[in-house]
């Protein structure tokens, strides 16, 4: 295949200039084709591409035209695994989308987001499940109609006015097989903190965020409530709140 550039092609077909069948051909193969290139463009589709013959590689992006290898490529269906792949200058595959699934640094993601390394971020929010209830001694349901073998990670706290000290966080892990009394259960509160100040132990007990499974063997139910009433916000004429977040720890 004879390449040329813009200008080269010009050049052969200025006037006055002859015209051979070289010159055709190598126009023809410094031209993209949409059948044998696989490259076209839709208004469906916008731009569509397509592997050349048996091989992956869709794109491939180079810092400069001297290289040999480029530093990532789009790949469809790499090793034979069903989707779309980026990989490096190696050939790894930095990000994977496999049907409904997305992968970091693997090539086969079996979940909604694998990651084959390590996470740093700022925040997170479990939220499986999310909201408030009122904090007024009473038990609440945070998640129901539960069945089977269940785990979850829950946050939760709750504030009352400035300088009233009421305030409560609790980290919990709660672990559950099946309901009912015969059920292997346990909730374990990492970190439970609450106003210490020089009011009696029973004051501050009200102010504790507490949780506890109920229901029976197959419908179950993950409560919450503090310890005692914080009675009314004044500003909204409803009770204090629990906040919580949920985030489910088995598939």
């Amino acid at each position: 295949m004879a390449l040329k550039n813009k200008e080269t092609l010009k050049n052969y077909f200025k006037k006055g200039g002859v015209i051979s069948e070289k010159h055709f051909i190598d126009m023809i193969d410094s031209s993209m084709n949409k059948i044998d290139d696989g490259i076209d463009i839709s208004t469906e589709h916008g731009l569509k591409i397509n592997p050349s013959g048996i091989f992956t590689k869709l794109i491939s992006f180079f810092k400069k035209k001297s290289q040999k290898e480029p530093d990532y490529s789009v790949n469809s269906n790499y090793n034979n695994i069903e989707g779309i792949s980026v990989n490096d200058n190696e050939d790894n595959t930095v990000l994977k989308i496999k049907k409904n699934n997305v992968g970091i640094n693997t090539n086969n993601p079996n979940f909604d987001l694998e990651v084959n390394g390590t996470i740093a971020a700022k925040s997170i929010i479990g939220n499986f499940s999310k909201g408030t209830v009122p904090a007024d001694g009473n038990w609440h349901k945070i998640l129901e109609n539960l069945d089977g073998i269940n785990a979850f990670e829950v946050l939760a706290y709750a504030s009352g006015s400035v300088n009233s000290g009421y305030y409560s966080i609790s980290h919990v892990i709660a672990l559950s097989t099946f309901g009912g009394s015969r059920s292997r259960n346990k909730i374990k509160n990492y970190k439970n903190s609450n106003w210490n100040g020089l009011l009696s132990h029973l004051f501050n007990w009200t102010k504790v965020i507490k949780f506890r499974w109920s229901g029976s063997l197959h419908n179950y139910n993950l409560e919450v409530k503090t310890g005692g009433d914080w009675n009314i916000n004044p500003e909204t004429n409803e009770p204090y709140e629990i906040h919580y977040n949920i985030t489910k720890l088995i598939d």
